[in-house]
């Protein structure tokens, strides 16, 4: 392993976990329908970071990979929970269809309207459904399980946008980082430098139209 493997196991292993922090703090374990609002806040924020370092995370692990030839393949088993963790997905309607992280990133148009001050702000009390916190966590999860399998399909989606011509995505540095633990924290701040270093070698991207 070189020093590249070594960081992004070292981020998996926080990832996951920070992760665990989250399972607890929502009780997850116990399957409640609701959550109190202030506790689901919580837990949706440190899932938003989470999300975006374990995205990078696997993005620096697929820029790694050498691509073979697809071969076909009967599906495989699902990914086992964790010990002590019973799937409830069942039991939440809002769970039929799994949600998946989604590690590609989209294209945003900069010109774009901002739409703060567009609506009035409304305040609301009391629990609010755990299937959404819920969910995200399963999700989540699948990937810290099979990084390595979520990496190599990333890293075919990867080719087919360079072999398209679009252009080089680009990591920007993430914010709230001084709110995860120090370890976590860290990996979050050398994200950024480190997949940017990977995508060097993209092909600069050239606008036909003009």
């Amino acid at each position: 392993m070189n020093a590249t493997d070594d960081f992004i196991a070292h981020g998996l292993e926080q990832a996951r976990y920070a992760l665990l922090n989250v399972r607890n703090l929502t009780d997850m374990v116990r399957a409640p329908l609701t959550l109190r609002r202030g506790t689901a806040q919580r837990a949706r924020a440190r899932l938003k970071l989470l999300e975006v370092i374990v995205r990078r995370l696997v993005l620096l692990l697929a820029l790694s990979l050498r691509l073979a030839p697809v071969r076909p393949r009967a599906p495989g088993p699902a990914t086992p929970l964790p010990h002590g963790v019973e799937d409830v997905t069942h039991t939440y309607p809002a769970l039929a269809a799994p949600r998946r992280l989604r590690l590609a990133g989209r294209a945003v148009d900069p010109c774009s309207a901002s739409p703060f001050g567009l609506f009035p702000c409304t305040f609301r009390t009391g629990p609010v459904p755990a299937a959404p916190v819920f969910a995200r966590i399963i999700a989540l999860h699948r990937v810290l399980v099979a990084p390595e399998a979520h990496a190599r399909r990333l890293a075919r989606t990867l080719d087919r946008l360079k072999r398209k011509g679009e252009p080089r995505p680009s990591c920007l540095p993430v914010t709230g980082a001084y709110r995860l633990r120090p370890e976590l924290g860290l990996v979050a701040s050398a994200l950024p430098g480190l997949v940017n270093a990977g995508l060097e070698s993209w092909p600069e991207w050239r606008n036909d139209t003009s």
